[in-house]
């Protein structure tokens, strides 16, 4: 009789097991469309997706942030085209802005697919001094004869 309670008793864990992982995995992939790596909750200052560059090729945003304040900015890049933004910024006065890193995330497999999805791509940046400035980014096939400038990003940032 114990041995059927036991057995019974690991059947119905497997089971509540098995529910939540399905319920965990398929939570999952339902907050990522396309498979992109969310962002994290208030990591980023500015997002761009690719619907973003699909209404408009060249984006402009202001933010204004606090001396001294760090923030991470993120775009839609798609490597596997062969087009890249611009690792470093062109910022137009360092005193007031500098960039402090800058990385690629790959999109998260969904079923395996993961070729020909977008990634994201962000900066972090570091306000100096008050003022204001511009920095830009430019999405480009960077080999000699590629296409330029398909995209741009050109963020205003009023430093209080």
């Amino acid at each position: 009789m114990k041995s059927k309670a036991f057995l019974a008793l690991a059947m119905l864990g497997l089971l509540i097991g098995a529910v939540a992982c399905g319920a965990a995995e398929g939570a999952k992939d339902a907050d990522t469309p396309g498979g992109q790596v969310p962002p994290a909750p208030n990591k980023y200052v500015v997002v761009v997706t690719a619907e973003d560059f699909g209404r408009e090729a060249h984006v402009l945003r202001q933010v204004e942030v606090n001396a001294g304040q760090v923030f991470t900015i993120a775009l839609d890049s798609n490597v596997t085209t062969g087009f890249q933004w611009t690792e470093q910024a062109n910022i137009a006065d360092t005193a007031i802005l500098k960039q402090t890193a800058h990385s690629y995330i790959a999109p998260r497999a969904v079923d395996d697919q993961v070729t020909g999805m977008s990634g994201i791509e962000e900066w972090t940046f570091a306000a100096g001094q008050t003022g204001t400035t511009t920095m830009t980014l430019r999405y480009s096939r960077p080999w000699a004869g590629g296409e330029k400038d398909v995209r741009t990003f050109e963020l205003t940032a009023v430093v209080k």
